[in-house]
């Protein structure tokens, strides 16, 4: 709420120039907090807190699950290790109800910002000369794989975000590129409905193009994912990866744990719940995507 309160108090004030608004909320995180033992909270469980106006928003909702929720990994040697003061993955170990409804009644308050700036940005009459863009940086898992905290890693819940733009003047109403598209082509973008020309060192593209209905013939065949490892969640303490999503296939490669890659065909498995990685019969996209990787990280001269 503070922080729609900072956003709207600057969209109303007297602008000679364009501007440029980066609103970046702190829901839908947890909070620690201190309990009568003195000790902080562990903020990465269940503390998600919402405004006392909508703590009792969606009560009895039913949570939507998809086809891979609860379902217990048997394919994928790096959330199956046996860690100690870890229970292994079982239904028991997916988020709850609870947890999942404060996140959503967290974001609850997020709506209402956006919808406050733009009422504001139409009664300003800037609303169909403004570009307003909203974006996350991950997803959470609800479950899927039997995961709940784990939000860090290459499972399509966690890396396929959403990222919706509106702008009237080039942007037609229900438009959805089908291409694949990174946060790092924000930047680009940007710079480029602002009538400038994107420097050569940024890595990713602008999507105008895409906005208008076309496809460059040079556009991107897959993304490029990397995660290093931490200590923040034990059970995927060195779990870091490099991985690379093309339309149809996705392969991970764990770079602190040798013989746990994974291999995915989205076409044919969207929940990803085989992974292919010593099928004779994927050694040919194995090969292409490791290809696209090692293309990938001398692209963005990552190591």
């Amino acid at each position: 709420d503070v922080l729609n309160e900072e956003a709207l108090e600057f969209v109303n004030r007297k602008h000679e120039k364009p501007y440029f608004l980066y609103l970046s909320h702190k829901a839908i995180h947890p909070e620690a907090y201190q309990g009568p033992d003195g000790k902080l909270s562990d903020p990465t469980l269940s503390n998600f807190i919402p405004a006392p106006r909508h703590r009792n928003l969606y009560e009895g909702a039913k949570i939507p699950r998809r086809k891979n929720y609860a379902i217990v990994p048997t394919d994928k040697p790096a959330l199956m290790q046996k860690l100690e003061g870890v229970p292994p993955l079982s239904p028991e170990t997916v988020s709850s109800d609870k947890t999942i409804l404060n996140r959503l009644r967290m974001l609850a308050a997020v709506d209402e910002g956006v919808g406050q700036i733009l009422q504001a940005l139409e009664k300003n009459g800037q609303l169909d000369n403004t570009l307003i863009v909203a974006a996350g940086d991950h997803g959470y898992f609800y479950g899927e794989h039997c995961l709940s905290v784990e939000r860090r890693l290459a499972y399509e819940e966690s890396i396929r975000i959403p990222l919706i733009m509106r702008y009237p003047p080039l942007i037609a109403a229900g438009t959805a590129p089908e291409p694949l598209v990174q946060t790092t082509d924000l930047a680009p973008t940007f710079v480029g409905i602002g009538g400038g020309e994107p420097q050569s060192q940024y890595q990713g593209k602008s999507v105008v193009p895409l906005l208008k209905g076309e496809t460059p013939g040079n556009w991107r065949k897959s993304i490029f994912v990397e995660y290093f490892s931490d200590t923040v969640f034990p059970r995927v303490h060195k779990l870091g990866y490099q991985a690379v999503r093309t339309d149809g296939w996705k392969y991970i490669h764990y770079t602190d744990q040798p013989g746990m890659d994974e291999l995915y065909n989205l076409a044919k498995d969207p929940y990803e719940l085989h992974n292919l990685i010593n099928e004779s019969s994927s050694a040919l996209p194995l090969k292409t995507l490791k290809a696209e990787l090692d293309r990938a990280l001398k692209a963005t001269a990552a190591k």
